[in-house]
């Protein structure tokens, strides 16, 4: 039963790792600088502004990665995991 358990906690951890990727922060991270300074030249480049901004795309990106089907199917599969572990 362990082992079942391990096998549906890892699928569920890959699971959750591409639905992150996929559905939240994408591949922002290949050109995140040169998207807040394309940003930036519109506003003023103050420190408080470039923050805003920044922080403002991260809210985004959770946002999407809570309304995601497949975060919420990874974090039930851990649940179910941890209940076989215990049988």
């Amino acid at each position: 039963m362990a082992s079942i358990a391990d096998k549906v906690f890892m699928g569920s951890l890959i699971l959750m790792m591409v639905a992150v990727v996929v559905s939240g922060v994408g591949f922002q991270f290949i050109n995140w600088k040169s998207q807040v300074n394309n940003e930036l030249e519109e506003e003023t480049k103050t420190s408080s502004n470039r923050k805003k901004s920044v922080m403002d795309r991260q809210d985004k990106s959770l946002k999407r990665i809570g309304r995601s089907y497949l975060f919420w199917i990874a974090v039930a599969g851990m649940l179910i995991s941890i209940g076989l572990s215990y049988l």
